[in-house]
């Protein structure tokens, strides 16, 4: 058996109205086309639904069942409708979006509340973690999109699943500190937690390995173990504290960047809210690169 709302909804009009030619009036379609469509219906559960020869039309035993039926189903796929507007307008919606910690306190407070005042029908859904972790929600879809640094670590295979949308280049600086009894001691470098990215890039730039008795997983962590002598460390820009702080000391790394992007899943129908995010995250990109 198969049906259709259009058949369903051909017998609901037919049904209100009693009339053919008043009924096909109402669904904008001709008398023959609406004829068509209750004799499919008609045909698909075998038996007559509509009394032809009464004046007006009235409705057999098993019509007036299906109806009963028919205008539940209409009314759900009416629902159903308003709904996928209302997500295709962004009126409401969910969207799940990953990013990493050395990205997320600084981004979030720049991004979110023009995102959020826009889009106030939204529900967010963050997840924080590292770049490989994030990398592989997206691409089995427990995730919408990421915002995450370099993928060059990643295996090629998870990479050619995942299209990447650059936003920025940042700099990264090298973090000391300031001790005024022992300026020339040299001091070990320490660093995040294996499986974060900045630790891989701290490594690439400063040809030094990471102390391994000390790591943590949050920038602000490690500026307090800078802070206190235990060692130097490598922070994005937009982690260098603002105002700056008399007992550590921020240089520039020459030639030493990070790129920062969005990753997201090839979709043919991506999540509209998705591709909202981004474009308000590209339009506040001159605010978070100064």
């Amino acid at each position: 058996m198969h049906l259709t709302t259009t058949q369903l909804s051909a017998l609901d009009a037919l049904s209100e109205l009693r009339h053919f030619t008043k009924a096909a009036q109402r669904l904008g379609i001709t008398q023959s086309a609406l004829s068509q469509q209750v004799k499919a219906l008609e045909q698909s559960v075998g038996l007559p639904l509509i009394n032809r020869d009464t004046r007006p039309l009235t409705m057999t035993a098993m019509g007036e069942k299906l109806l009963i039926r028919a205008r539940l189903i209409l009314q759900q796929a009416s629902a159903i409708e308003a709904e996928c507007r209302q997500t295709e307008d962004l009126k409401e919606g969910k969207l799940s979006l990953g990013i990493i910690p050395t990205i997320a306190p600084y981004l979030t407070r720049l991004v979110l509340p023009h995102f959020i005042t826009a889009y106030p029908g939204i529900q967010l859904d963050i997840h924080e973690d590292t770049t490989s972790s994030l990398a592989k929600k997206v691409h089995q879809g427990h995730i919408d999109l990421a915002i995450t640094s370099d993928l060059d670590t990643l295996p090629a295979s998870t990479v050619a699943h995942l299209d990447q949308h650059p936003l920025f280049r940042e700099k990264l600086y090298l973090a000391t500190p300031l001790d005024p009894h022992s300026p020339d001691q040299e001091l070990p470098m320490i660093g995040l937690k294996e499986g974060h990215c900045l630790r891989d890039q701290a490594i690439a730039v400063c040809n030094q390995a990471i102390d391994h008795n000390i790591s943590c997983d949050q920038i602000s962590t490690l500026l307090s173990l800078v802070k206190t002598g235990l060692g130097s460390a490598v922070i994005p820009s937009m982690a260098v504290p603002n105002p700056l702080d008399p007992a550590i000391d921020i240089s520039e790394l020459p030639d030493a960047q990070r790129l920062v992007q969005v990753i997201t899943r090839p979709q043919v129908h991506p999540n509209p809210a998705a591709k909202a995010f981004i474009d308000t995250l590209n339009s506040q990109l001159p605010q978070v690169k100064s």
